[in-house]
Order: structure tokens, then C-alpha cells, then sequence
């Protein structure tokens, strides 16, 4: 009986592609040979036939295009085989929080996530690197050197001719930052809700090629705003010969424009809601809205005769012009019963039917928040205050070119609920995770926050360097504490026990398991003498389980319960989705007490992942999936499905 292994690497995008191909148009998927292997791939000519007219490799087109473009684009769907170790000792409540910090390199951090987090997060923010001329950290494997750039570009020859006069060193830099940018933004794409919202800090060096590779990953139908953001108090910078530079950009996407919702400015009741009644605690004032309408289309069904309180009929056409009534007779009579009509008279002193439009409620009498669509330039929450706020958590100034998290909370608010997940990966000081909670304690929400920052070392001579800080990850899990502390006293009349301020931590590292574990033909005869195990020596149980949670699609945010059965170390997780157990030599016995946890989610029997190497010896491990088929799973298909082993 086969057990199958689980692959503990992430898929990669371009097999998933096809795939999804495939279940639109069957008859073009295929299958090739590649290194020994068959795979299934697209039959072009067949696609092109069902699709119509295509653009060519020769054809002229509309895009951004640049030295390197083609790698970014490759980057983002290969696989990858690293993993998430947790770092319990970093943590707070590491148990009971939904809430992650991870400490790596964002661009294999998000392939890590995508599964398990694939069309499941509300809203991103990032504030990635500006491009000002300066070395960012983010350099892959594609940052070019001058020669590599003009060679790609096509600026010389094979035999190192130049073939145009301009350098191209502009194109250099803007390359290795759009580079970097693209694969990861293609990796969030698919990390966003259908209606999640993304929202990128930026300034003039690099927003239209921000926008136009924006418009290509996640549509330009999908394009919501360009705000301006004023982010300098006084009279600006000297940035520009010409003008004092006072502002950045934040650009705004939906990944489908027609489901996106954006919450707007909270209107208050002004004096057009001028008429008060016995509802008025409840629906608050109302305002008379005239029944009859001529603006809409004439319909015979909205045509009827409404019988006045003096007993007079009346239609809704006036002085010769012929209209309609707004409201169907069935939803008129609601009205009446629900005191959603008044009759009053008009200016004329003729009694007229009017409808009572409450500031609270709609017209189906559902209660409802009135607001207006905020402007586009937020004069507010300048980098002045972010400078300030860092000074009050840690008595210095210990980070440069940090946001105010009120303006990420600004941003939060607008685009999630209150159960929703906010991402970060280009975190920084933690500011938005910090925004996160704040939110959480104003309107007593749950959402939940995931930061993802590379361990970038924090230079010599600077006040965080001075303060014992090595790099930026330690600044925002320090952060982190702080503010969760500083929000709790200030909230202290507050019940806050809704509000997560714990998070877990997380760090970017090779896979738990050795290379052969990946390549089992390259066991030679000489490593097979010590061959005992896939699994590198210096990694735990935990670190185990999380790599299984990953590639299973599991958040790795879920609930772990620990336990101990007949001295061995077992994992439930999700409340018996899913079973773990990584300890040696397995037995029957305690399989028998395994197979008897409960799924507290109603018919779902729980999984099971166990370690190749536990059981005693082949016969050990046959008996038990024979048990587990009798037991749970009844034909070998199902078996398969739900017990792996690593």
C-alpha cells in the first residue's frame, strides 16, 4: 500500500496555470516528457484556434516593458522548498494570536503564504523602497551590473559594441526596481479577496511605473485612486529645483472593481433632515421626498390611484405632465403600515403624498450609515508625527522614513471589517501592525495583522544601533510590544478582551528536510550506509508541523493543541482538522487512540501526518493505514487523501 509523502515545497504558478487553463478549455491541455517525467502542458495552436486573434512576438503593442522583465515574471511562479520556522522565545501568546510577524526575504515569504493564504487577505499596505538613487536591499538574483543592463537592453553588441550613444544608466535603475517589485506584486494578487484592496506608498521617482506595472498585475479596470498624501507640515522640501515638494502618492487597486467596497467619510445629520416624529431616537430625523416622479421610466404598474386622508384620489401626474410614483402600491401600503408616508401640504396648499426619508434608515427600513466618498488628498498624518510617535515609544528617534499609523489606520478602516486581515510585507517599524491595533481598540474589532520585513542590519552609529538593535525586525517586534502595551493603559476603561495583541513569530529558513528528501535518485550507496532519516538533525517537532501546515494550505495562524498520548508528542490541529504526530517508534496502539479524536467540525473526519522513519519498520506502518482504512476511511483513495507522512 502506497502512502503518499507529502512534497513540502510550494506548487509552481505555471503548472497551476495550466491547469486552470485546462478546466476552461479541456482540449487544449497535452502532455510532454521533461526530465524523465510526463507533465501536462498547453497545446498553443489549439488554444489560438479557440481564442481568435492574438498578438504575435511581432506584432506592435501597448506595455511597459524593460531589461530583466521577463525573469521577474518567471521569478514569482517558480517554487520554492524553504520554510517558516517559529520563534516561540519572540512571540507574545504565541498560542492564542492570529497574528504573525515573519522575519525573511518577501519575496519567498509570499510564495511560502500563497497557499494557505491564497484569496484570503482584505487589504494590503506596503511602503516598499523609493527608488531615490540609493541601494535598496531587495536585489534578488536579477540586479544587473551597468554591463549585464546594457547587454539585455541590447545596448551593445555580442562582441561588446555599443549600439546607441545613451548609456542607459537611468534604465538601470528604474529595471532593477521594477525587477523587484513585479514578481511580488504578482504574488499578492493573489493573496487579495476577491474584493480586497491594496494600497502602495510612493513618490514621483517611480509612480508611473508603479502605476503601469499596478495596471497590468491587478487590471486597469481595477485601478481606484491616485491620492495625494501631504506628508510634510510647513512649507515643503527643496526636492524639486522648481517647486517646494510637499506630498506622496498612495495608489489604490481592487482585485475586482465590481465587488470592492470602500467605506466613506460618516456623514453627520444636517439641516436638510428638518422633520422629526416618535421614531426619532431610532431612525433619527427625516427629510419629505416627493412620491411622484417624472424623472424615472413611465410604468402602468406605478400608476395608480392613492386615496388622500380628505378622500381624495389622486394620480401621479400633475399640471398635465404625466409621471409615476416611486414606490410599487405593495410597497406603498408598507409605508403606510410602517410610517414611512406623510401627506402634507405642498406649496400650493394641495395635500400631497411624500415619502419619510430617515437619516438612519433606508427606504426598506434597514438601518444604514450615511457617508460621502472621502477626497483624494489627505492633508493629514504627516511624517512629522510618525517621527513623534516612534519618540514616545521608544524615547528616541530610532527609525528613518517611517508613516504615521494614522494614516494606515485611516487606510485600514476605510477598506476592511472588523474580522478582516491586513498585510504587510515591506513592514519596517511594525507602523502598520501598530495601525492594526489601535483600530481594534477604537471599534473594539478582531482584525488580524501579518508583517513580513527582511532582517536588514541596522547601521552603526544610529540611535537603534546605540540601543542594542541589530536589525529592523528587532525595532518592529519591539515596536509591537510597546504599542499593544501603550494602547491597553490608555484604553484601561476599555474592554479590550476582544482586541489580539499577541503575535507570532516567524523566520525565513531552508526546508526541515535534507536534499534527498527532494531527490531520492541521488542517494548513492555511500550516503544510503547513513541513511536514517529525511529530516535535517537540528530541527523540532514544531518546525515540522508548521511546514506541514503550509503545504497543506493551513494558516499557519491556526490552533495548535499539544498533547500527550502514550508519551509521545501529538499535534491537533483546527480542533481535529487535521492530526500530527513526529515522534519514533509508532505503534499500533497508539494509533487506535488517534483514530478515536473527534473533528469538532460536523462530519469531517480528521487527517493524519505522520513521520516516515516513526514506525518501527514497513510491517508497522502497513498495519496502521490498514487500521486507519477500516477505521475511517474505508477504500484506498480516501486512505491516501487524508494520512500522509513526510
Amino acid at each position: 500500500m502506497d502512502i503518499e509523502k507529502l512534497p513540502l515545497k510550494t506548487e509552481n504558478l505555471v503548472t497551476e496555470n495550466v491547469l486552470k487553463l485546462g478546466e476552461i478549455f479541456p482540449e487544449i491541455l497535452t502532455e510532454i516528457e521533461k526530465d524523465g517525467k510526463s507533465i501536462k502542458t498547453i497545446n498553443l495552436e489549439k488554444l489560438k484556434e479557440l481564442v481568435g486573434d492574438y498578438a504575435d512576438k511581432n506584432s506592435e503593442i501597448y506595455e511597459l516593458t524593460w531589461a530583466g522583465k521577463q525573469n521577474a515574471r518567471r521569478v514569482a511562479t517558480e517554487s520554492t522548498t524553504n520554510t517558516l520556522r517559529p520563534v516561540i522565545e519572540d512571540s507574545v501568546d504565541f498560542e492564542n494570536t492570529e497574528n504573525l510577524y515573519i522575519e525573511g526575504d518577501n519575496l519567498e515569504v509570499l510564495k511560502i503564504l500563497r497557499k494557505s493564504y491564497s484569496n484570503s487577505i482584505k487589504c494590503i499596505y506596503i511602503d516598499p523602497p523609493y527608488n531615490t538613487g540609493k541601494d535598496f536591499v531587495y536585489k534578488d538574483n536579477f540586479s544587473m551590473s551597468k554591463e549585464d543592463y546594457e547587454a539585455e537592453a541590447g545596448a551593445i553588441d555580442e562582441e561588446g559594441n555599443r549600439l546607441i550613444k545613451n548609456t542607459g544608466t537611468d534604465g538601470r535603475f528604474h529595471s532593477n526596481w521594477l525587477n523587484m517589485m513585479y514578481p511580488r506584486l504578482q504574488l499578492a494578487y493573489k493573496l487579495l479577496k476577491k474584493d480586497g484592496v491594496i494600497f502602495i506608498s510612493i513618490d514621483d521617482n517611480e509612480v508611473d511605473n508603479l502605476k503601469k506595472v499596478c495596471n497590468e498585475i491587478f487590471g486597469e479596470n481595477n485601478f481606484i485612486a491616485q491620492l495625494v498624501w501631504e506628508n510634510k507640515e510647513g512649507g515643503g522640501s527643496s526636492d524639486s529645483k522648481f517647486f517646494r515638494i510637499k506630498h506622496e502618492y498612495i495608489l489604490v487597486y481592487t482585485k475586482s472593481i465590481e465587488l470592492a467596497e470602500l467605506k466613506g467619510e460618516f456623514k453627520k445629520e444636517d439641516s436638510s433632515y428638518a422633520y422629526s416624529d416618535e421614531f426619532v431616537e431610532e431612525r433619527g430625523r427625516y427629510k419629505l421626498i416627493k412620491l411622484n416622479s417624472f424623472s424615472i421610466q413611465y410604468s402602468k404598474s406605478l400608476d395608480y390611484e392613492i386615496e388622500m386622508p380628505n378622500g381624495e384620489k389622486v394620480t401621479p401626474s400633475e399640471n398635465g405632465k404625466r409621471g409615476c410614483w416611486r414606490w410599487s402600491k405593495t410597497k406603498f401600503e408598507w409605508g403606510i403600515k410602517n410610517n414611512f408616508i406623510e401627506f402634507k401640504e405642498n406649496t400650493d396648499g394641495k395635500l400631497w403624498v411624500y415619502t419619510k426619508q430617515y437619516f438612519k434608515l433606508d427606504h426598506n427600513g434597514n438601518p444604514i450609515t450615511r457617508s460621502v466618498p472621502h477626497r483624494g488628498v489627505i492633508a493629514k498624518y504627516s511624517s512629522t508625527q510618525a517621527t513623534k510617535q516612534m519618540e514616545k515609544i521608544f524615547g528616541k528617534k530610532m527609525f528613518d522614513y517611517s508613516k504615521p499609523y494614522d494614516l494606515i489606520q485611516f487606510l485600514g478602516l476605510l477598506a476592511t471589517d472588523k474580522d478582516d486581515t491586513i498585510l504587510d510585507f515591506f513592514s519596517g517599524s511594525a507602523t502598520t501592525a501598530h495601525a492594526v491595533m489601535q483600530l481594534n481598540a477604537e471599534d473594539n474589532g478582531s482584525r488580524k495583522f501579518i508583517m513580513v520585513q527582511l532582517p536588514e542590519e541596522v547601521e552603526e552609529g544610529t540611535e537603534a544601533f546605540k540601543a542594542g538593535y541589530k536589525n529592523i525586525c528587532e525595532i518592529g517586534k519591539e515596536r509591537i510590544r510597546r504599542a499593544a502595551k501603550k494602547i491597553q493603559e490608555e484604553n484601561s476603561d476599555k474592554d479590550l478582551s476582544n482586541v489580539d495583541f499577541g503575535f507570532r513569530v516567524f523566520k525565513l529558513d531552508e526546508s526541515n528536510m535534507k536534499d534527498t528528501y527532494y531527490s531520492p535518485e541521488k542517494i548513492t550507496q555511500t550516503t544510503l550506509i547513513n541513511f536514517k532519516d529525511t529530516i535535517k538533525e537540528d530541527r523540532t517537532e514544531e518546525d515540522l508541523i508548521y511546514q506541514v501546515l503550509l503545504n497543506m494550505g493551513i494558516p499557519i495562524s491556526a490552533k495548535i493543541e499539544i498533547n500527550t498520548i502514550q508519551n509521545k508528542k501529538v499535534f491537533v490541529i483546527n480542533s481535529g482538522w487535521l492530526v500530527g504526530c513526529f515522534d519514533q517508534n509508532i505503534d499500533l496502539n497508539l494509533i487506535r487512540e488517534l483514530a478515536e479524536i473527534k473533528s469538532e467540525i460536523s462530519g469531517l473526519k480528521p487527517k493524519f501526518v505522520f513521520r516516515e522513519s516513526s514506525f518501527k519498520n514497513d510491517s508497522e506502518m502497513i498495519n496502521t493505514m490498514e487500521y486507519l482504512k477500516t477505521k475511517l476511511f474505508k477504500t484506498d483513495a480516501e486512505l491516501k487523501s487524508n494520512v500522509k507522512v513526510i
